[in-house]
């Protein structure tokens, strides 16, 4: 009996203990097309979702990105293979995250891949659902090794879908 109250004892406050720790979740996640913020017809696609979690000394990261788009006679798309950095200003709604990916170019020569780093921003600046104010704003750099410079760059805003950049605590 002694026993059993002992382990009941331990394992409300095992609870109690994690109850207490401070928990949060944070990332970003959204899709749609964008485009130049003076053209009416988007010329890229996106779809995103990085999370980080922590509670206690308990943490988790993951994530996806994907990205095409059309320029002059090729055809680009870049795949995040794994979330390795996730940085979240949840007050301003902005969120940057990079880690390693692929880009694909077709072109009509044919197809080649080009192993690298993708880093990403994007902004949310409308709530869900919403038409009102300035729209969401995506930021795509892709840079190899040994090159300081991106070999691809885009900038783009928002034309359909969403982008909703998060941080909740308990």
């Amino acid at each position: 009996m002694m026993r059993k109250l002992w382990l009941l004892a331990l394992m409300a406050l095992t609870s109690a203990m994690v109850m207490a720790q401070s928990c949060f979740v944070e990332g970003a996640f959204g899709g749609g097309a964008a485009g130049t913020p003076d053209s009416t017809e988007p010329n890229a696609f996106f779809g995103l979702n990085v999370i980080h979690a922590q509670c206690g000394d308990r943490e988790f990261q993951a994530g996806a990105f994907r990205f095409a788009t059309r320029q002059e006679n090729r055809l680009i798309e870049i795949r995040m293979v794994r979330l390795a950095r996730l940085e979240v200003d949840a007050q301003n709604r902005v969120a940057t995250f990079a880690g390693p990916a692929v880009m694909t170019v077709r072109t009509r020569e044919g197809v080649r891949y080009v192993r690298g780093v993708v880093r990403v921003r994007v902004r949310d600046n409308r709530p869900r659902g919403s038409e009102e104010g300035e729209p969401d704003t995506i930021a795509v750099q892709f840079f190899v090794p040994d090159r300081e410079d991106p070999v691809f760059a885009y900038r783009g805003v928002v034309k359909r879908g969403d982008i909703l950049v998060f941080r909740h605590e308990r």
